[in-house]
């Protein structure tokens, strides 16, 4: 389907949020479980619980590895998987199909081999993988380790959940579907030139705020630079304004203004 067909599909399909109240005991495990949605204000807390009303109803989950499948494993995960869609209009994770949840870090019986191209046997764990078919998989250890601490840059659901943004136009290329045809070119010039600094400053050894892993690829670079976004956006700024600002863009939020307001005042910036 050409951009301008699936962006006439969205706006026929998109729907309105759910106005049912919101159950207590999700309200309770998210404050538990995902202290970063505290940060927001009233009003947008509202809209993401409403936004997770949605996301759990129209995607199945599947525990694994004997995992029993609690309500705080879908709260918990929905939570975060639409903390990234908070401003965005929905619906979005139009090719999510499924989330399966293992007990911890799994080892899946193949994996993309970006370098030769084919399915290869992982030699190691995984924390979560994200397939262009429409499955996530998750470690549900992982899971929660990565919403209790939400300022180290590292959070396996903003991770492959950004991967599944950027499998919407089909492909999972670092391009996520954006908002007009005309803002592709841009996107891919300024995106490519942030990619490659990257990959320059990790070839050179420097530091850098980013995972070093989104040097393997345009892919692992959107997905990494998504979880430090919400993360740690103080340092992305200071350390890649250009990158914070394609973004915030995206995203339409600018969570700096979230770190640095005390969390009953908190405000997210929306950018029209």
């Amino acid at each position: 389907m050409s951009p301008i067909l699936r962006k006439l599909a969205d706006l026929l399909t998109r729907v309105r949020l759910p106005s049912e109240p919101i159950s207590p005991i999700w309200l309770q495990l998210v404050g538990r479980q995902v202290p970063l949605v505290a940060r927001l204000p009233a009003a947008d807390q509202d809209r993401l619980y409403h936004i997770m009303q949605l996301f759990v109803k129209e995607v199945p989950f599947e525990g694994c590895g004997g995992l029993e499948l609690r309500e705080a494993i879908r709260v918990t995960i929905a939570a975060q998987a639409c903390l990234l869609l908070l401003k965005m209009p929905y619906p979005r994770y139009a090719r999510v199909r499924r989330v399966l949840v293992y007990p911890a870090a799994f080892v899946p019986k193949t994996q993309h081999s970006y370098s030769s191209g084919h399915m290869v046997s992982p030699d190691e764990p995984a924390a979560g993988q994200a397939w262009q078919s429409g499955v996530v998989i998750l470690g549900w250890e992982e899971v929660q380790d990565g919403a209790h601490a939400s300022d180290d840059g590292h959070n396996v659901v903003f991770h492959e959940f950004a991967h599944m943004l950027d499998a919407e136009d089909g492909t999972m290329d670092g391009v996520p579907d954006l908002d007009s045809r005309s803002s592709y070119h841009a996107w891919v010039t300024r995106w490519s030139a942030q990619f490659a600094e990257h990959v320059r400053r990790v070839e050179a050894g420097e530091s850098t705020v980013l995972d070093p892993y989104g040097a393997t690829n345009r892919a692992e670079f959107f997905a990494v630079a998504t979880e430090a976004f919400f993360e740690t956006p103080f340092e992305l700024r200071g350390d890649q304004p250009d990158l914070y600002a394609l973004l915030a863009e995206f995203f339409k939020l600018d969570p700096a203004l979230l770190r640095r307001a005390a969390p009953e005042q908190a405000t997210i910036k929306s950018i029209s």
